[in-house]
């Protein structure tokens, strides 16, 4: 289901969860005091994704998981930042972060560009709760949108921080296109696309 307003705080807190344990989140914050910090941060880019057309879809209302995904098209201006609480950023998570995740996202915009210069979906997060891992919710999330790609003969990409997601992510058609470093760190990243699959249509054209 899509995100509404009032899921946005136990959808960050979830998402936060999930990420608590990530050497990204290690790398970003690295102040272990603002790291507890994390859920503002997730309830920034939660807020900005609703502000600016939406993109981010939760399991249920118990937000047990929660993808953001992000249309390589879509513009966001200043305001829409200010809107979602920027400037609040630097007082929770620390300056730090701020310039780490601003030259993050710089970097890996670069190579999603050269990688994937087409428009595509971009799947910034997925998430799930450890209270609710092994129990599907990741395909849940994953499915209906890969399905609406596939009808829409659109691509997806993402980027993933361990060997284990790759290997998942391979499980719903995904690629590995290329192993980067974060910048300043010897971090990996591996940067995974997918194809969409012939529609049916296409299938019964294509057939013998």
């Amino acid at each position: 289901m899509p995100l509404k307003p009032e899921l946005v705080l136990p959808a960050s807190v979830a998402c936060a969860r999930a990420f608590a344990d990530d050497p990204t989140t290690d790398y970003l914050i690295p102040d272990a005091n603002k790291r507890a910090n994390l859920r503002f941060a997730e309830e920034y880019y939660l807020r900005l994704s609703l502000i600016s057309g939406g993109g981010t879809f939760v399991t249920s209302e118990k937000c047990e998981g929660l993808a953001m995904w992000i249309d390589s098209e879509r513009k966001d201006n200043f305001f829409n930042h200010l809107r979602a609480g920027f400037p609040f950023l630097p007082l929770r998570c620390g300056w730090r972060y701020l310039f780490r995740e601003a030259a993050l996202d710089l970097h890996f915009s670069r190579l999603r560009k050269e990688l994937v210069p087409t428009r595509h979906m971009y799947l910034a997060v997925l998430a799930v709760d450890p209270e609710y891992h092994g129990q599907g919710f990741a395909s849940k999330l994953m499915r209906p949108m890969l399905g609406h790609l596939d009808d829409r003969q659109l691509l997806a990409y993402l980027e993933t921080q361990t060997p284990r997601n790759v290997e998942m992510y391979r499980r719903w058609g995904f690629e590995l296109l290329r192993e980067e470093s974060m910048p300043g760190s010897d971090l990996k990243l591996y940067l995974m696309s997918r194809q969409p699959k012939r529609t049916a249509q296409e299938r019964l054209i294509h057939s013998p």
